[in-house]
């Protein structure tokens, strides 16, 4: 009898394909046993990059064959989430649930409940508080170079001059697309993981480039508890996308031009057991500038901290067998979700949206 958790692995799209399956095969204690889906080109690409893999054509099929599996990742459709995570707590299986892993927090708080019920854990993907760009920015809020922290800019562009026409871009609200929920549950988290609870939101989000499409173009501007404001940016019509992201303090501030490189290494086909994993090029840089008592500014240039988007799986393996910490607490991603049921409210009103209590990481 193998000692590996056995992984089913439902869709094997872009999230499944590129960013879960690498890291599952890469983390000692899991084994992808079997994987979700119907498109035959996907079904294909499976059996090549995992032999003797077992594939489903649907769900109802997947479930009558777990008895070897003990994690569930859900890699679906948004608007699979919820329905597939309650299942999988209902057959008691632990889960990995990607972002978001709700439209809502109440819905989200549907699955937290449904998992203590059934004695499972639920841990959400949100594998950027574990970029290199971001990892750096908190090492040096945390250092207190920066003097106080009184802003934080933060943004996703790209440039998709013609919608794809997937759910993502669907403007039927079941599809739960758009950026604000796609780029937003990674840019809030950081903010509220960076910059602590959130008070207030104003945001904005309407669609450029298909008026009939999901929002592509979002702002949000989170006020934070100490009076310190996070603003949020992302878009598929933004021709430049840099600076990713910007931090200011009192004293100095940072700003890093070009992104987090682990996706594309995946892409790429680089397995996360390279020894180079999550190190960026050496003119990948932080950019720092802090401010001495005579008024001068001192520039420099810092080297950027590995990503760990590696930490993850090993993270959630040691959480189901011994009980430490989970990498990400789903009370973490509850606030997250407060904040965008915010932001939409505030996008569709005009208003100013407070928050009572404060959205805050435990």
């Amino acid at each position: 009898m193998s000692d590996e958790r056995g992984v089913l692995l439902i869709g094997y799209g872009l999230a499944g394909r590129v960013f879960h399956a690498p890291l599952i095969r890469s983390t000692p204690g899991l084994s992808l046993c079997a994987v979700v889906t119907n498109d035959p080109e996907r079904r294909e690409q499976a059996t090549a990059d995992v032999p003797g893999i077992r594939l489903h054509l649907t769900i109802e099929e997947a479930w009558q064959d777990v008895d070897d599996i003990g994690l569930v990742v859900i890699a679906s459709a948004n608007r699979t989430h919820v329905p597939l995570a309650i299942e999988a707590a209902r057959r008691g299986l632990h889960m990995v649930i990607d972002k978001p892993i709700a439209a809502t927090a109440a819905q989200a708080e549907l699955i937290v409940h449904a998992a203590a019920s059934a004695g499972v854990q639920v841990h959400p993907f949100q594998n950027r508080r574990w970029d290199s760009d971001f990892l750096t920015l908190r090492s040096l809020s945390e250092q207190g170079v920066l003097g106080r922290v009184h802003r934080f800019e933060s943004r996703i562009g790209r440039l998709r001059t013609l919608p794809k026409g997937n759910w993502r871009e669907s403007s039927d609200p079941e599809d739960l697309g758009g950026v604000l929920l796609d780029f937003g549950a990674h840019l809030v988290d950081q903010a509220l993981a960076l910059m602590g609870p959130v008070t207030a939101v104003n945001a904005f989000a309407r669609s450029v480039r298909d008026p009939h499409a999901a929002n592509d173009d979002m702002q949000m501007m989170l006020t934070h508890a100490d009076g310190a404001l996070s603003i949020l940016t992302a878009s598929q019509a933004a021709a430049f996308g840099d600076p990713r992201f910007v931090l200011l303090g009192t004293t100095g501030g940072v700003r890093i031009s070009e992104s987090d490189s682990q996706e594309s290494a995946l892409k790429a086909g680089t397995l996360p057991t390279d020894p180079s994993w999550g190190v960026e090029p050496n003119h990948v840089i932080a950019h720092l500038r802090i401010g001495d008592t005579s008024g001068e500014l001192v520039d420099s240039e810092i080297t950027l901290a590995a990503g760990r988007w590696n930490t993850f799986y090993p993270a959630v393996l040691a959480s189901i067998v011994s009980g430490a910490p989970a990498p990400v607490a789903c009370s973490d991603v509850v606030a997250d979700l407060r904040v965008l049921d915010a932001a939409r409210r505030s996008a569709d009103t005009g208003e100013t949206v407070h928050l009572s209590p404060p959205a805050t990481h435990g």
